[in-house]
């Protein structure tokens, strides 16, 4: 189910960057823009956990001092916005690819490696301050709690193991580089960007380097970026980066297409 705000300059408009909001709250109300066939997770925007009530019961014991719920108003259901509390800098910046701005300033992370050190005992979801206002982390405790309860809505993706060592992270480098290299050497035909957009329309899938484009089933375009486990991270791009417009591309082979 996704959900709206009708008071633009509510508090749940602001980044949720980690500051508590509890004491200066109100309930607000939200509306359903989109039924779905799962609402214990309602999509509301990036970054903004809400919940129904049923599930703030199921977790509330589990995550203690590291969240707030806040209520919100709804003509047929309970719901919260919960407000992750615990910053912790716990970044491991040596093992972690970090991308900047040409001003030096940090973007985001590509990978994102933790000094589980600096994680406290019994902590399941935390942020850390680079990313804050949109990205919240849970452990595997949290998630187990989640399939349980048999709550649906929300998905899980990997970021970081703890049992990846630096052994198994230089392999991966190693198998990452051997494949930008097998796709640079088996390409065949190249196009300009706008030649290989064309194509894409035409349904099919386009490569440059690290980068791969394509239409869904409803012929909206997707622009995926090759990750070091040699999986696709897909977004639906509002713009395409300058860069891969000046790029060569080429058309995908079978194999290419099922990534």
């Amino acid at each position: 189910m996704d959900i709206n705000l009708e008071n633009s300059e509510h508090l749940l408009n602001s980044d949720f960057n980690g500051s508590p909001l509890k004491e200066l709250w109100e309930p607000v109300k939200v509306v359903t823009l989109k039924k779905r066939v799962y609402h214990d997770f309602p999509d509301f925007t990036l970054g903004k956990l809400i919940v129904t009530g049923e599930v703030r019961d199921a977790l509330v014991s589990l995550l203690q001092s590291h969240v707030e719920f806040l209520e919100l108003l709804h003509d047929s259901l309970d719901l919260y916005a919960v407000n992750v509390v615990t910053i912790l800098d716990c970044v491991d910046w040596k093992r972690s690819d970090v991308m900047y701005s040409f001003k030096g300033r940090f973007s985001r992370f590509n990978t994102i490696f933790f000094d589980v050190s600096k994680i406290p005992p019994g902590t399941v979801i935390f942020k850390v301050k680079e990313t804050a206002s949109h990205q919240i982390y849970v452990t595997e405790e949290f998630k187990e709690v989640v399939e349980q309860h048999k709550f649906k809505g929300l998905d899980f993706t990997l970021v970081f193991d703890s049992e990846f060592t630096q052994e198994k992270e230089a392999e991966q480098q190693r198998l990452y580089k051997q494949t930008l290299e097998s796709i640079e050497q088996n390409k065949g035909k190249e196009y300009t960007y706008e030649d290989a957009r064309e194509l894409v329309d035409q349904g099919k899938t386009m490569i440059s380097g690290r980068w791969k484009m394509k239409l869904d089933d409803q012929r909206q375009l997707w622009l995926g970026e090759l990750l070091k486990d040699l999986s696709y991270q897909w977004i639906m791009p509002m713009y395409i980066p300058p860069v891969l417009l000046l790029e060569s591309w080429h058309e995908a082979k079978s194999s290419e297409k099922m990534s």
